[in-house]
């Protein structure tokens, strides 16, 4: 799974994959699974609606996107999780002597980061939640992991810093809100907020497994 998601990333979905390119990416996948510090967090919350906020802190939750998302949950949960700094220094350190590797490590670790964020949220042991939505997509503003950030205390649990603009260091982090107490929704392509300019319909694929 996780080598097909990285080629999902590199644009080799459903394309025949070159031998070198095949080979590269068995060897990052070694070498992340050897670099890679994954670290996580998470809290839970309850939900207020109309509008739309954290109740314990008083926070609102903004976008027309989690309005929709969060309408039958009656809590959230914020998630954090990170691949460290060692991965950010061994993609920098590629891209100065071999950006063919650097490329390919960068959407092997970005899967790596996908599935262990996965794996984690499974283990939390919530059968009736939303997908997790991260900050930046659709009208659910980057600005928002400031405030997951604060409330998870990620500098010190995860080592993670966030810039003014809303950018995490390392860049192979993900903070998500995940809602808790509806029917379990999924991931779907007709209620996605890239649908019109998503790269992966356009070549005939899905970003995410289904059942």
């Amino acid at each position: 799974m996780l080598k097909k998601t990285a080629l999902k990333y590199l644009g080799y979905g459903k394309g025949e994959v070159p031998g070198e390119i095949d080979r590269l990416l068995d060897e990052t996948i070694l070498e992340i699974e050897k670099t890679a510090q994954p670290k996580a967090a998470a809290a839970l919350f309850y939900l207020e609606q109309e509008p739309l906020r954290i109740q314990e802190t008083g926070d609102r939750i903004p976008g027309n996107q989690m309005k929709e998302l969060m309408a039958d949950c009656e809590k959230c949960l914020l998630v954090g999780c990170t691949l460290g700094i060692s991965m950010e220094r061994k993609i920098k350190l590629y891209e100065k002597v071999d950006m063919t590797r650097a490329v390919v490590m960068d959407a092997a670790a970005s899967a790596y980061l996908e599935q262990f964020c996965d794996a984690y949220e499974e283990k939390l042991g919530y059968p009736d939640r939303t997908y997790r939505a991260c900050p930046g997509y659709g009208d659910f503003p980057l600005a928002f992991n400031q405030i997951i950030g604060k409330l998870l205390d990620i500098s010190r649990k995860l080592g993670i810093t966030i810039t003014e603009s809303g950018l995490m260091i390392p860049q192979k982090s993900m903070l998500g809100v995940i809602g808790i107490g509806d029917t379990g929704r999924k991931k779907s392509c007709e209620s996605c907020v890239r649908k019109k300019d998503c790269p992966f319909r356009k070549r005939g694929e899905r970003c995410y497994e289904t059942d």
